[in-house]
């Protein structure tokens, strides 16, 4: 194909998959907030920005975004971007944890659980996900770390019994509500953390030996 082709053919596939689907966001985005009556400039700046916040305020937090959505982009495109070989379930692996952290990922940014979506509901659906992919790829996880995905969903799960159960600590134990609540996202990160540290390896190790393979 000429050079003149291929820089078409990039470009049209780049408005086609990057720029039209952006753009439709974008659009949607601002429409949608005018309905609720929110204005634009609310919608296109820096939070930080709006509420002149200093910069620790939020930290921990959009710390915890970067982590969940970071083993999401390494999974999926490991998973996609990578020759299977005879490594098909751990590929399987590598995509139900990428989409299961993208979907943490954007729950925690937009609250779902707290403003839209039932708590106890997402939390059962969550363990139950949790629980399918241990039973499902229990081999693979003994190969690639498990225990690291154990504590890391353990972790993340004291933290949430603790957001659930904390005025009720607060009740029984002599602790304040902000120490409990330090408590659990504190417990949160680490186990976000620990989630992030899984997938990056296991992520790793495929693509190591995917290229083992083709270098045969």
């Amino acid at each position: 194909m000429p050079m003149a082709q291929t820089k078409a053919h990039n470009l049209r596939k780049v408005i086609i998959v990057a720029i039209t689907p952006s753009l439709i966001t974008y659009a949607l985005a601002i429409k949608l907030s005018a309905m609720a009556g929110i204005k634009g400039i609310l919608v296109i700046r820096d939070l930080a920005q709006t509420c002149d916040s200093a910069l620790g305020i939020g930290l921990i937090s959009n710390l915890g975004y970067l982590l969940w959505i970071a083993p999401a982009s390494i999974a999926l495109f490991t998973a996609y971007g990578t020759p299977t070989n005879s490594q098909h379930k751990l590929k399987e692996l590598l995509l139900c944890g990428g989409w299961f952290s993208f979907i943490l990922c954007i729950d925690d940014m937009f609250l779902l659980h707290d403003r839209y979506i039932g708590q106890t509901f997402l939390y059962v659906v969550y363990a139950i996900f949790a629980f399918l992919i241990v039973f499902r790829f229990r081999d693979q996880l003994i190969k690639n770390g498990g225990e690291i995905f154990i504590l890391a969903a353990t972790l993340l799960a004291f933290s949430i019994l603790t957001d659930k159960f904390q005025r009720d600590i607060v009740d029984i134990l002599p602790v304040k509500y902000e120490t409990t609540q330090i408590f659990e996202e504190g417990v949160k990160f680490l186990g976000i953390s620990s989630w992030f540290y899984f997938w990056w390896t296991t992520s790793s190790k495929f693509i190591r030996k995917a290229a083992s393979h083709e270098g045969r």
